[in-house]
């Protein structure tokens, strides 16, 4: 997914950009001078319309300030926090107070097989697939752990990558999957609640995806 730096988005015209630039599938660097408070609500503005992004506050009016917004350091860290760390200390805490019972993580196929463009996302997936098996072995036979790797679903993040690729939820069915069709939460849920239900299941990766991964167009 592209990354878009606009700067001077705490208000104004260039918050506006800002949510422009969301609705045509891309990520955004919140920039302001000054006023964290202004930043932030232009950040939730971007997360209403379905985008991800984080804030930076720095003048561009200086050499340091220009190289600190366009820096990436930022929007890598957000992607681990969001698909590797929330992974990691949930099942920390989880394992530290459960008796017996059943840990799902939502991995992806971007996981099993790299996807341009989402390189730090495939990373963190994959890592989450390997974090899902170690925690297999260690917390068993206590505790159960496995994983949904869901390929494109219809969801806000699902609906920015196929504006990035140019393409609706159909064509991209037609073209991409094996079934015609794109996963949808439920059937995510579906595979979720099938894992908890069989008690003979653990280590394992389920893949949800319509057969995106064997057509291996993506």
């Amino acid at each position: 997914m592209p990354t878009a730096v606009v700067t001077g988005s705490g208000r104004g015209i260039g918050r506006a950009v800002a949510v422009r630039f969301v609705r045509e599938g891309c990520n955004v660097v919140v920039n302001a001078k000054r006023g964290r408070e202004e930043a932030e609500e232009t950040l939730k503005l971007v997360r209403e319309a379905g985008g991800s992004g984080v804030v930076v506050l720095a003048d561009v009016a200086t050499r340091e300030g220009c190289r600190q917004v366009v820096k990436d350091d930022r929007l890598i860290e957000k992607q681990l926090e969001v698909s590797l760390k929330s992974v990691i200390y949930c099942s920390q805490e989880a394992a530290k107070t459960m008796g017996e019972g059943s840990i799902i993580n939502i991995a992806s196929i971007a996981g099993i097989r790299p996807f341009v463009g989402l390189s730090i996302y495939s990373a963190a997936k994959a890592a989450v697939i390997n974090l899902t098996q170690a925690l297999a072995v260690e917390l068993a036979p206590r505790i159960r752990v496995n994983a949904v790797a869901p390929g494109v679903v219809k969801t806000k993040m699902g609906d920015s990558l196929l504006k990035v690729l140019g393409m609706g939820d159909e064509e991209f069915a037609r073209r991409y999957t094996l079934l015609g069709r794109v996963v949808s939460p439920d059937d995510v849920a579906e595979a979720v609640w099938m894992l908890v239900k069989i008690p003979t299941v653990t280590g394992q990766v389920v893949v949800v995806d319509s057969g995106q991964l064997l057509l291996g167009r993506l």
